[in-house]
């Protein structure tokens, strides 16, 4: 019966609150890096990987042309083949989890700009020899234009979305500062979903 009683207020606060649940798909440009081993200095060529992501959001403020939301994002496990010289090394794999804020105008064009907390899994995996594993933990900024379609019960979105990491690594002395130093630079996708 408690349960019940609780239960029902929180049914007539619930229509108070926005949301968005979507999908990202997106490419991960990285940088070229060079370092120094066994067999002299070797430039690497840039990966960069596809993928997608799923991203939930929750509206804690929302003045109906512009809200203040919280979100957080789960990039699926995305490989790139490491190269130089044309010769495939190794590959470069990038999965992460992300959390953070971001505000969103809702006028005639949708346009949106936040900051996201990600916690990047990278495994550089040679074709020969040790794979090295490292999780990079970086602030990115984030921005997005697109269109939503108003319904009366959820409306549909599209946006194209540009995001880069605030701080970088370029350091190659090792073979985890190489793995740092070979993460993504910048996420250019196309977000869609709905908003309720």
């Amino acid at each position: 019966m408690r349960k019940t009683l609780l239960f029902v207020p929180m049914l007539a606060v619930l229509p108070a609150f926005g949301g968005e649940v979507g999908l990202l798909l997106d490419k991960q440009v990285g940088k070229a890096q060079a370092a120094s081993g066994a067999l002299g200095t070797q430039k690497y060529d840039a990966v960069s990987p596809t993928g997608f992501g799923i991203r939930g959001g929750f509206d804690v403020l929302d003045l109906k042309v512009a809200a203040l939301q919280v979100n957080a994002t789960w990039h699926n496990k995305t490989t790139g083949d490491l190269t130089y010289g044309g010769t495939k090394y190794g590959e470069l794999e990038n999965q992460y989890w992300a959390a953070g804020a971001m505000v969103n105008w809702k006028l005639l064009v949708n346009v949106g700009a936040g900051v996201e907390y990600r916690s990047e899994k990278l495994s550089f995996r040679p074709t020969s020899g040790a794979s090295t594993d490292s999780t990079l933990g970086r602030p990115w900024a984030r921005v997005n234009v697109g269109f939503s379609i108003p319904t009366p019960v959820v409306s549909p979105f599209f946006l194209f979305e540009v995001a880069a990491p605030l701080t970088k690594k370029d350091t190659t002395s090792t073979r985890q500062d190489l793995t740092e130093a070979l993460a993504p630079q910048v996420q250019i996708g196309v977000y869609g979903g709905i908003r309720f």
